[in-house]
């Protein structure tokens, strides 16, 4: 019985040294496909996250310094014409005649987009039609005061929704910005649909 033990040691041996490198391989292979899905993450997703890379080449809108800004007013192609002044660290608005006090990250936010923006294309030429692009009337006349006067004229979004047409006036040729300006600037026509008029 000793030498079939032996025989069935030896057999058993046999099978761990053939079996042995199967959980290796496994382990192996798994680490292989591991280190492939890092690699297209770093590739594909990654990249996506990264901030964007800022507009170098690309000229300003506007030299603006929203910290300096004391007050915009506002002219929308329909409905009163309404105003916002800063007084220390608030921001009134000024509506018929009436003042209130608004958050001030409403005007923070619309300064700060404003001075950020750059002119993505320019539109210029003697056959221009300001009304193709909303400027005939415009979407809205807004004037800014940092010391100097900025004019600026809001007009529509392009048609996939990504930029909005302004002019800089007196400029006649009309600039494509980030679609974001209008989204800000929603923001103010909202404190002023929420401000009570008098009939």
């Amino acid at each position: 019985m000793s030498a079939r033990a032996g025989s069935l040691a030896g057999a058993d041996a046999r099978t761990d040294d053939v079996g042995s490198p199967a959980p290796l391989r496994r382990i192996l292979a798994l680490v292989a496909i591991a280190l492939a899905l890092s690699i297209v993450a770093l590739l594909t997703v990654l990249p996506g996250l990264a901030p964007p890379l800022p507009n170098e080449g690309r000229e300003r809108l506007a030299a603006l310094d929203p910290t300096r800004v004391r007050q915009v007013d506002v002219l929308p192609r329909e409905g009163l014409p309404y105003s916002f002044t800063r007084r220390h660290r608030t921001w009134t608005m000024s509506l018929d005649g009436r003042e209130t006090e608004v958050p001030s990250d409403r005007l923070d936010g619309f300064l700060e987009t404003l001075a950020g923006l750059t002119r993505l294309v320019v539109i210029d030429g003697p056959e221009v039609r300001r009304s193709e692009f909303g400027l005939d009337p415009p979407r809205a006349l807004v004037s800014i005061r940092d010391g100097d006067v900025w004019s600026f004229a809001l007009g529509d979004r392009n048609p996939p929704l990504t930029a909005l047409y302004v002019q800089v006036l007196p400029e006649t040729n009309i600039v494509l910005v980030g679609s974001v300006l209008l989204w800000e600037f929603d923001k103010l026509v909202a404190l002023a649909k929420a401000q009570p008029v008098e009939p």
